[in-house]
Protein backbone atom coordinates (compact mmCIF):
# COMPACT_ATOMS: atom_id res chain seq x y z
CA UNK A 1 0.00 0.00 0.00
CA UNK A 2 2.80 1.95 0.63
CA UNK A 3 4.30 1.69 -2.38
CA UNK A 4 1.43 2.01 -4.30
CA UNK A 5 1.21 5.78 -2.12
CA UNK A 6 4.80 6.69 -2.65
CA UNK A 7 4.60 5.50 -6.82
CA UNK A 8 0.93 7.69 -6.90
CA UNK A 9 3.23 10.84 -5.45
CA UNK A 10 5.97 10.45 -7.78
CA UNK A 11 3.81 10.19 -11.06
CA UNK A 12 1.81 13.43 -10.17
CA UNK A 13 5.17 15.31 -9.19
CA UNK A 14 6.33 14.38 -12.85
CA UNK A 15 3.26 15.47 -14.45
CA UNK A 16 3.30 18.87 -12.64
CA UNK A 17 6.76 18.69 -14.08
CA UNK A 18 6.42 18.13 -17.30
CA UNK A 19 3.34 20.03 -17.51
CA UNK A 20 5.57 23.15 -16.49
CA UNK A 21 7.82 22.40 -18.70
CA UNK A 22 5.37 21.98 -21.59
CA UNK A 23 3.97 25.20 -20.27
CA UNK A 24 7.26 27.22 -20.78
CA UNK A 25 8.07 25.61 -24.17
CA UNK A 26 4.99 26.71 -25.53
CA UNK A 27 5.16 29.96 -24.27
CA UNK A 28 5.59 32.84 -27.08
CA UNK A 29 9.06 34.72 -27.23
CA UNK A 30 8.42 38.64 -25.87
CA UNK A 31 8.58 40.67 -29.21
CA UNK A 32 10.89 43.59 -28.61
CA UNK A 33 11.90 46.73 -30.15
CA UNK A 34 15.75 47.88 -30.13
CA UNK A 35 14.92 49.37 -26.28
CA UNK A 36 13.44 46.42 -25.53
CA UNK A 37 9.62 47.59 -25.65
CA UNK A 38 6.90 45.29 -26.17
CA UNK A 39 6.08 45.72 -29.65
CA UNK A 40 2.43 44.50 -29.38
CA UNK A 41 1.73 47.12 -26.69
CA UNK A 42 2.22 50.79 -29.19
CA UNK A 43 1.82 54.10 -28.04
CA UNK A 44 3.43 56.95 -30.22
CA UNK A 45 6.63 57.09 -31.14
CA UNK A 46 8.91 60.52 -29.60
CA UNK A 47 12.69 61.46 -29.42
CA UNK A 48 13.08 59.91 -25.98
CA UNK A 49 11.27 57.81 -22.95
CA UNK A 50 8.34 59.06 -21.51
CA UNK A 51 6.21 57.81 -19.68
CA UNK A 52 2.05 57.07 -20.28
CA UNK A 53 -1.02 56.67 -18.61
CA UNK A 54 -3.62 54.21 -20.67
CA UNK A 55 -6.35 54.80 -18.86
CA UNK A 56 -5.77 51.98 -16.60
CA UNK A 57 -1.97 51.76 -15.64
CA UNK A 58 1.05 53.10 -15.71
CA UNK A 59 3.88 52.52 -18.51
CA UNK A 60 7.50 53.87 -19.79
CA UNK A 61 7.51 54.28 -23.41
CA UNK A 62 10.55 53.59 -25.80
CA UNK A 63 11.41 56.25 -28.33
CA UNK A 64 9.94 53.55 -30.82
CA UNK A 65 6.64 54.06 -28.92
CA UNK A 66 6.24 50.87 -27.41
CA UNK A 67 5.47 49.84 -23.53
CA UNK A 68 8.16 49.03 -21.56
CA UNK A 69 8.72 48.07 -18.01
CA UNK A 70 12.36 49.10 -16.58
CA UNK A 71 13.40 45.36 -15.73
CA UNK A 72 17.19 46.41 -14.27
CA UNK A 73 20.23 46.22 -11.77
CA UNK A 74 22.66 48.81 -9.95
CA UNK A 75 26.23 48.93 -10.51
CA UNK A 76 26.89 47.32 -13.59
CA UNK A 77 30.48 48.00 -14.17
CA UNK A 78 33.62 45.91 -15.00
CA UNK A 79 34.96 47.24 -11.63
CA UNK A 80 33.04 46.85 -8.44
CA UNK A 81 33.84 48.08 -5.20
CA UNK A 82 37.25 49.24 -3.98
CA UNK A 83 37.88 46.28 -0.66
CA UNK A 84 37.98 48.47 1.88
CA UNK A 85 41.26 49.80 3.26
CA UNK A 86 43.49 48.43 0.20
CA UNK A 87 43.99 49.75 -3.53
CA UNK A 88 42.50 46.18 -4.31
CA UNK A 89 39.16 46.25 -6.87
CA UNK A 90 38.37 42.22 -6.48
CA UNK A 91 35.79 41.80 -9.32
CA UNK A 92 38.09 44.10 -11.78
CA UNK A 93 40.64 41.84 -11.23
CA UNK A 94 38.61 38.72 -11.26
CA UNK A 95 37.01 40.11 -15.10
CA UNK A 96 40.42 40.58 -16.41
CA UNK A 97 41.37 37.16 -15.44
CA UNK A 98 38.24 35.55 -16.61
CA UNK A 99 37.21 37.86 -19.95
CA UNK A 100 40.91 39.10 -21.11
CA UNK A 101 39.72 42.36 -21.83
CA UNK A 102 36.63 44.42 -20.40
CA UNK A 103 35.53 44.48 -24.61
CA UNK A 104 35.14 40.60 -23.98
CA UNK A 105 32.97 41.29 -20.44
CA UNK A 106 31.29 43.47 -22.12
CA UNK A 107 29.68 40.84 -24.81
CA UNK A 108 29.37 38.19 -21.99
CA UNK A 109 27.48 40.77 -19.59
CA UNK A 110 25.03 42.40 -22.09
CA UNK A 111 24.24 38.45 -23.39
CA UNK A 112 23.37 37.87 -19.75
CA UNK A 113 21.75 40.60 -19.04
CA UNK A 114 19.19 40.12 -22.31
CA UNK A 115 19.08 36.51 -20.93
CA UNK A 116 17.95 37.19 -18.06
CA UNK A 117 15.16 39.57 -19.15
CA UNK A 118 17.29 42.76 -17.58
CA UNK A 119 16.63 45.35 -19.93
CA UNK A 120 18.18 48.68 -17.80
CA UNK A 121 21.29 49.95 -16.24
CA UNK A 122 20.18 51.26 -12.85
CA UNK A 123 22.42 53.57 -10.94
CA UNK A 124 26.33 53.81 -10.77
CA UNK A 125 26.69 51.68 -13.99
CA UNK A 126 29.38 52.92 -16.78
CA UNK A 127 29.84 53.84 -20.59
CA UNK A 128 30.11 50.48 -21.58
CA UNK A 129 26.76 48.94 -22.04
CA UNK A 130 25.50 52.50 -22.91
CA UNK A 131 24.15 53.12 -26.36
CA UNK A 132 22.66 49.70 -26.54
CA UNK A 133 21.36 49.26 -22.93
CA UNK A 134 18.68 51.76 -21.41
CA UNK A 135 20.28 53.20 -18.76
CA UNK A 136 19.76 56.22 -15.62
CA UNK A 137 22.09 58.88 -13.73
CA UNK A 138 22.21 59.64 -10.16
CA UNK A 139 23.16 63.46 -9.96
CA UNK A 140 23.38 63.59 -6.19
CA UNK A 141 22.70 67.25 -6.68
CA UNK A 142 22.26 67.49 -2.66
CA UNK A 143 25.24 65.57 -1.68
CA UNK A 144 27.55 67.69 0.50
CA UNK A 145 25.17 70.22 2.05
CA UNK A 146 24.27 67.99 4.93
CA UNK A 147 26.91 67.98 7.98
CA UNK A 148 26.87 66.89 11.48
CA UNK A 149 26.45 70.54 12.72
CA UNK A 150 24.14 72.24 9.91
CA UNK A 151 20.84 71.13 7.34
CA UNK A 152 21.09 72.46 4.24
CA UNK A 153 19.63 75.60 3.65
CA UNK A 154 18.04 75.91 0.77
CA UNK A 155 16.78 79.01 0.77
CA UNK A 156 20.36 80.46 0.00
CA UNK A 157 22.25 81.63 -2.91
CA UNK A 158 24.82 79.08 -1.71
CA UNK A 159 22.60 76.01 -1.81
CA UNK A 160 21.10 76.94 -5.58
CA UNK A 161 25.03 77.10 -6.78
CA UNK A 162 25.62 74.43 -5.17
CA UNK A 163 22.65 72.06 -7.30
CA UNK A 164 23.50 74.21 -10.12
CA UNK A 165 26.85 73.30 -9.93
CA UNK A 166 26.00 69.73 -9.60
CA UNK A 167 24.18 69.57 -12.88
CA UNK A 168 26.44 71.33 -14.75
CA UNK A 169 27.81 67.74 -16.44
CA UNK A 170 24.62 66.46 -18.11
CA UNK A 171 25.36 68.56 -21.39
CA UNK A 172 26.64 64.98 -22.56
CA UNK A 173 23.28 62.92 -22.24
CA UNK A 174 21.00 65.21 -23.82
CA UNK A 175 20.73 63.84 -26.80
CA UNK A 176 21.00 60.24 -25.71
CA UNK A 177 17.84 58.43 -26.07
CA UNK A 178 19.02 55.25 -24.72
CA UNK A 179 18.97 57.81 -21.28
CA UNK A 180 16.01 57.20 -19.65
CA UNK A 181 16.02 59.85 -16.93
CA UNK A 182 18.21 61.38 -13.59
CA UNK A 183 17.66 60.60 -10.19
CA UNK A 184 18.12 63.77 -8.67
CA UNK A 185 19.49 62.16 -5.41
CA UNK A 186 20.51 58.81 -3.24
CA UNK A 187 18.95 58.30 0.04
CA UNK A 188 19.38 61.82 1.29
CA UNK A 189 19.05 61.75 4.76
CA UNK A 190 14.92 63.53 4.82
CA UNK A 191 14.27 62.37 8.49
CA UNK A 192 16.69 61.04 11.32
CA UNK A 193 18.72 57.87 10.43
CA UNK A 194 21.91 55.85 10.49
CA UNK A 195 23.68 58.85 9.65
CA UNK A 196 22.50 60.96 12.94
CA UNK A 197 22.42 63.92 10.86
CA UNK A 198 20.18 67.27 11.76
CA UNK A 199 16.38 67.01 11.04
CA UNK A 200 14.89 68.84 9.21
CA UNK A 201 12.55 71.41 11.52
CA UNK A 202 14.79 71.52 14.68
CA UNK A 203 17.59 71.98 12.27
CA UNK A 204 16.26 75.38 10.85
CA UNK A 205 14.62 76.59 14.11
CA UNK A 206 18.63 76.41 15.02
CA UNK A 207 20.00 78.23 12.00
CA UNK A 208 21.45 81.42 12.74
CA UNK A 209 19.43 84.74 12.60
CA UNK A 210 20.54 85.70 9.29
CA UNK A 211 20.37 82.41 7.64
CA UNK A 212 17.47 82.85 4.41
CA UNK A 213 16.29 79.39 5.74
CA UNK A 214 15.62 81.27 8.86
CA UNK A 215 14.10 84.09 7.61
CA UNK A 216 12.32 81.63 5.79
CA UNK A 217 10.95 80.26 9.49
CA UNK A 218 10.05 83.44 10.81
CA UNK A 219 7.98 84.81 7.61
CA UNK A 220 5.72 81.01 7.53
CA UNK A 221 5.48 80.97 11.51
CA UNK A 222 4.01 84.69 11.03
CA UNK A 223 1.88 83.98 8.11
CA UNK A 224 0.33 80.99 9.97
CA UNK A 225 -0.78 82.86 13.67
CA UNK A 226 -0.24 86.19 12.65
CA UNK A 227 0.41 87.35 16.14
CA UNK A 228 3.35 86.40 19.10
CA UNK A 229 0.53 85.23 21.66
CA UNK A 230 -0.94 83.06 19.20
CA UNK A 231 2.30 81.07 17.93
CA UNK A 232 2.95 81.18 22.14
CA UNK A 233 -0.55 79.12 22.40
CA UNK A 234 1.36 76.23 20.32
CA UNK A 235 5.18 76.85 21.03
CA UNK A 236 6.67 77.58 24.29
CA UNK A 237 9.12 80.33 23.59
CA UNK A 238 8.17 83.57 25.60
CA UNK A 239 8.10 85.65 22.18
CA UNK A 240 7.68 89.62 23.36
CA UNK A 241 8.45 90.36 19.26
CA UNK A 242 8.04 88.76 15.93
CA UNK A 243 12.25 89.46 15.61
CA UNK A 244 12.84 87.14 18.67
CA UNK A 245 12.63 84.02 17.02
CA UNK A 246 15.60 85.01 14.96
CA UNK A 247 17.71 84.08 17.59
CA UNK A 248 15.74 80.86 18.60
CA UNK A 249 17.74 77.60 18.95
CA UNK A 250 15.01 75.46 20.14
CA UNK A 251 11.05 75.76 20.53
CA UNK A 252 9.49 72.84 22.68
CA UNK A 253 5.91 72.60 21.65
CA UNK A 254 2.71 73.28 23.94
CA UNK A 255 -0.11 71.76 21.50
CA UNK A 256 1.21 68.99 20.10
CA UNK A 257 -1.39 68.13 17.84
CA UNK A 258 -1.14 71.75 15.85
CA UNK A 259 3.04 71.77 16.16
CA UNK A 260 2.97 68.56 14.63
CA UNK A 261 0.73 69.90 11.64
CA UNK A 262 3.56 72.86 11.71
CA UNK A 263 6.58 70.55 11.26
CA UNK A 264 4.92 68.96 8.13
CA UNK A 265 3.99 72.07 6.89
CA UNK A 266 7.17 73.44 6.88
CA UNK A 267 9.23 70.22 6.17
CA UNK A 268 6.68 70.49 2.56
CA UNK A 269 7.69 74.37 2.06
CA UNK A 270 11.37 72.69 2.39
CA UNK A 271 11.14 69.98 0.18
CA UNK A 272 9.11 72.10 -2.46
CA UNK A 273 12.36 74.39 -2.54
CA UNK A 274 15.18 71.34 -2.71
CA UNK A 275 13.00 69.86 -5.80
CA UNK A 276 11.95 73.61 -7.78
CA UNK A 277 16.24 74.18 -7.31
CA UNK A 278 16.65 70.59 -8.65
CA UNK A 279 14.51 70.02 -11.38
CA UNK A 280 15.33 73.91 -12.29
CA UNK A 281 18.63 72.78 -12.57
CA UNK A 282 17.99 70.10 -14.80
CA UNK A 283 15.56 71.17 -16.77
CA UNK A 284 17.76 74.08 -17.55
CA UNK A 285 20.60 71.89 -19.20
CA UNK A 286 17.97 69.01 -20.08
CA UNK A 287 14.14 68.88 -21.22
CA UNK A 288 13.79 65.48 -22.88
CA UNK A 289 14.82 63.49 -20.35
CA UNK A 290 12.75 61.92 -17.12
CA UNK A 291 13.21 63.36 -13.57
CA UNK A 292 13.03 59.87 -11.49
CA UNK A 293 12.91 61.80 -8.12
CA UNK A 294 15.17 61.46 -5.26
CA UNK A 295 15.89 57.36 -4.19
CA UNK A 296 13.73 57.61 -0.95
CA UNK A 297 14.88 55.22 1.88
CA UNK A 298 10.97 53.34 1.89
CA UNK A 299 10.61 53.31 5.56
CA UNK A 300 12.13 56.80 6.52
CA UNK A 301 10.81 58.63 3.68
CA UNK A 302 8.39 61.77 5.27
CA UNK A 303 5.43 62.44 3.90
CA UNK A 304 5.79 65.90 2.73
CA UNK A 305 8.73 65.00 1.11
CA UNK A 306 6.96 62.48 -1.00
CA UNK A 307 3.97 64.88 -1.54
CA UNK A 308 6.89 67.55 -2.77
CA UNK A 309 8.57 64.91 -4.98
CA UNK A 310 4.89 64.28 -6.47
CA UNK A 311 4.69 67.90 -7.36
CA UNK A 312 7.69 68.16 -9.91
CA UNK A 313 9.03 64.96 -10.73
CA UNK A 314 7.81 62.36 -13.44
CA UNK A 315 8.58 59.26 -11.38
CA UNK A 316 8.88 58.92 -7.62
CA UNK A 317 11.97 56.36 -6.67
CA UNK A 318 12.46 54.11 -3.64
CA UNK A 319 15.04 52.37 -2.44
CA UNK A 320 13.48 49.00 -0.24
CA UNK A 321 15.35 46.85 2.01
CA UNK A 322 14.16 44.72 4.80
CA UNK A 323 14.24 46.22 8.37
CA UNK A 324 14.94 43.76 10.97
CA UNK A 325 13.86 43.64 14.35
CA UNK A 326 15.84 46.14 16.01
CA UNK A 327 15.60 48.02 12.64
CA UNK A 328 11.65 48.49 13.16
CA UNK A 329 12.00 49.32 17.13
CA UNK A 330 14.44 51.61 16.72
CA UNK A 331 12.51 53.66 13.99
CA UNK A 332 8.89 53.60 16.16
CA UNK A 333 10.89 54.68 19.31
CA UNK A 334 11.21 57.80 18.03
CA UNK A 335 9.52 61.31 18.13
CA UNK A 336 9.72 61.40 14.05
CA UNK A 337 7.55 58.25 13.15
CA UNK A 338 4.17 60.36 12.68
CA UNK A 339 5.39 62.32 9.56
CA UNK A 340 6.47 58.69 7.87
CA UNK A 341 4.31 57.12 5.40
CA UNK A 342 3.51 53.02 7.35
CA UNK A 343 5.14 50.30 5.31
CA UNK A 344 3.37 48.10 3.36
CA UNK A 345 5.05 46.45 0.07
CA UNK A 346 2.18 47.48 -2.73
CA UNK A 347 3.51 51.14 -1.86
CA UNK A 348 0.37 52.19 -2.48
CA UNK A 349 0.64 55.30 0.27
CA UNK A 350 3.27 56.80 -1.96
CA UNK A 351 1.15 56.48 -4.77
CA UNK A 352 -1.97 58.18 -3.30
CA UNK A 353 -0.03 60.74 -2.14
CA UNK A 354 1.31 61.64 -5.45
CA UNK A 355 -0.63 60.50 -8.32
CA UNK A 356 2.80 59.54 -10.03
CA UNK A 357 4.13 56.05 -11.44
CA UNK A 358 7.05 54.33 -9.02
CA UNK A 359 9.72 52.76 -9.57
CA UNK A 360 11.91 50.73 -6.98
CA UNK A 361 15.80 51.62 -8.03
CA UNK A 362 17.04 49.46 -5.38
CA UNK A 363 16.05 46.40 -3.09
CA UNK A 364 17.77 43.05 -2.72
CA UNK A 365 18.63 40.17 -0.44
CA UNK A 366 21.72 38.27 1.35
CA UNK A 367 22.44 34.24 1.15
CA UNK A 368 24.11 32.86 4.04
CA UNK A 369 25.02 30.15 2.24
CA UNK A 370 27.53 32.74 -0.10
CA UNK A 371 30.36 32.11 1.94
CA UNK A 372 30.16 36.54 2.07
CA UNK A 373 30.15 37.83 6.00
CA UNK A 374 26.95 39.99 5.19
CA UNK A 375 27.74 41.24 8.21
CA UNK A 376 27.14 45.31 7.48
CA UNK A 377 24.18 46.74 7.96
CA UNK A 378 24.09 44.00 10.92
CA UNK A 379 20.90 41.91 9.88
CA UNK A 380 18.99 42.40 13.24
CA UNK A 381 19.25 45.93 12.03
CA UNK A 382 18.76 45.87 8.08
CA UNK A 383 18.58 43.54 5.52
CA UNK A 384 17.82 40.44 7.40
CA UNK A 385 19.57 37.94 6.16
CA UNK A 386 18.17 34.00 4.11
CA UNK A 387 19.32 30.61 4.43
CA UNK A 388 19.75 30.22 0.75
CA UNK A 389 20.10 31.36 -3.14
CA UNK A 390 16.74 29.77 -3.24
CA UNK A 391 15.20 32.00 -0.40
CA UNK A 392 17.06 34.83 -2.17
CA UNK A 393 14.95 33.80 -4.88
CA UNK A 394 11.83 33.69 -3.55
CA UNK A 395 12.35 37.19 -2.42
CA UNK A 396 12.81 38.40 -5.25
CA UNK A 397 9.45 37.00 -6.97
CA UNK A 398 7.58 38.18 -3.92
CA UNK A 399 8.82 41.50 -4.23
CA UNK A 400 8.64 41.51 -8.18
CA UNK A 401 5.15 40.09 -8.76
CA UNK A 402 3.73 42.66 -5.62
CA UNK A 403 4.68 45.55 -7.59
CA UNK A 404 4.10 44.79 -11.38
CA UNK A 405 0.57 43.84 -10.31
CA UNK A 406 0.06 47.40 -8.89
CA UNK A 407 -0.92 49.47 -12.03
CA UNK A 408 1.38 52.33 -10.82
CA UNK A 409 4.61 50.49 -11.12
CA UNK A 410 6.90 51.53 -13.98
CA UNK A 411 9.57 48.82 -12.60
CA UNK A 412 12.26 47.40 -10.30
CA UNK A 413 16.37 47.68 -10.36
CA UNK A 414 17.88 45.30 -8.20
CA UNK A 415 21.10 45.78 -6.20
CA UNK A 416 23.35 45.02 -7.81
CA UNK A 417 25.42 42.89 -10.33
CA UNK A 418 28.13 41.62 -8.43
CA UNK A 419 29.14 40.94 -4.78
CA UNK A 420 30.98 43.41 -2.67
CA UNK A 421 34.19 42.65 -1.38
CA UNK A 422 34.79 40.02 1.15
CA UNK A 423 36.93 42.86 2.83
CA UNK A 424 33.81 45.17 2.59
CA UNK A 425 33.46 48.55 0.16
CA UNK A 426 34.05 52.07 1.39
CA UNK A 427 31.62 52.25 4.25
CA UNK A 428 31.87 48.75 5.64
CA UNK A 429 29.10 46.69 3.27
CA UNK A 430 29.99 43.15 2.65
CA UNK A 431 27.36 41.12 1.54
CA UNK A 432 25.84 38.86 -1.43
CA UNK A 433 24.10 41.52 -2.87
CA UNK A 434 25.03 40.06 -6.72
CA UNK A 435 23.14 38.40 -9.44
CA UNK A 436 27.17 37.37 -9.87
CA UNK A 437 29.71 36.65 -7.41
CA UNK A 438 32.94 38.48 -7.01
CA UNK A 439 34.77 35.82 -9.53
CA UNK A 440 32.34 36.66 -12.27
CA UNK A 441 29.91 33.13 -11.71
CA UNK A 442 26.23 33.37 -11.89
CA UNK A 443 24.45 32.32 -9.10
CA UNK A 444 22.43 30.13 -10.91
CA UNK A 445 19.60 29.64 -8.80
CA UNK A 446 18.56 33.32 -8.32
CA UNK A 447 19.03 34.26 -12.66
CA UNK A 448 17.15 31.10 -13.41
CA UNK A 449 14.21 33.10 -11.39
CA UNK A 450 15.24 36.26 -12.65
CA UNK A 451 14.51 34.85 -16.17
CA UNK A 452 11.07 33.20 -15.57
CA UNK A 453 10.07 36.47 -13.61
CA UNK A 454 10.84 38.52 -15.41
CA UNK A 455 9.40 37.52 -18.66
CA UNK A 456 6.11 36.69 -16.60
CA UNK A 457 5.69 40.47 -14.80
CA UNK A 458 5.02 42.21 -18.34
CA UNK A 459 1.50 39.83 -18.41
CA UNK A 460 0.85 40.57 -14.70
CA UNK A 461 1.32 44.60 -15.63
CA UNK A 462 -0.58 44.06 -18.82
CA UNK A 463 -3.62 42.50 -16.82
CA UNK A 464 -3.47 45.06 -13.43
CA UNK A 465 -6.00 47.80 -13.66
CA UNK A 466 -6.84 50.95 -11.33
CA UNK A 467 -9.15 50.64 -8.56
CA UNK A 468 -12.34 52.43 -9.56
Amino acid sequence: MLRKQVLLIFITLTLIWLADAWSSAMEEPLTLDSFGGLKNIPFTPSPFFRTHHDGQRWWLVTPEGNAFLSLGVCVVNPIGDTERGTNRQPYRENVLAKHGTVENWTAATRARLQEWGLNTLGAWNTQELRGTVPYTIELSLGSGLWSKERVPDFFSPEAETHIRNGAAGIDAYVNDPYLIGYYLDNELPWSFDWRRLPNLFPGYVALPPEAPGKQKMLEFFRERYQTPERFAAVWACGLNDWSEIEKLKDIVPVDLLKAQEDREAFVLLIARRYFKLTTEAVRAKDTNHLILGCRFVWILAPKPVVQACGEYCDVVSINYYEAGLAGYLLLWSTKLGSMRIPPDLTFNAFHELTQKPLLITEFGFRGMDSGMPNTYPPPIVLQPTVAMQRDRANKFEECATTWMAQPYFLGYHWFEYMDEPKGGRFDGENGNYGLVNIEDEPYQEVVDRFKSVNRRVWDLHRNSAAQK
